[in-house]
């Protein structure tokens, strides 16, 4: 898989190496490799702490990224006999 950077698409070459640094690797491809693999352990997780007893709904915006929104309802009911 060849990914453009030239013209209108050189911020991804910026994102790439950001990823680089961020993830300690030393190649393109590995950084992207790593990067995937991160989202899908992060994905994963953030679905599990959503289920947590301490989630709200501000903490749950906090974890939202532009790529990945969460959101969190709360629901009540009240019954009186």
């Amino acid at each position: 898989m060849r990914i453009r950077t030239d013209g209108d698409y050189a911020h991804r070459l910026d994102s790439i190496e950001s990823a680089m640094d961020a993830l300690n690797e030393n190649t393109k491809t590995a950084a992207v490799l790593a990067a995937c693999e991160h989202i899908r352990q992060d994905r994963r997780r953030k679905e599990k702490t959503l289920n947590h007893p301490d989630m709200t709904e501000d903490l749950a915006e906090a974890l939202s990224t532009s790529e990945l929104q969460l959101t969190h309802e709360v629901e009540t009911a009240i019954t009186v006999d």
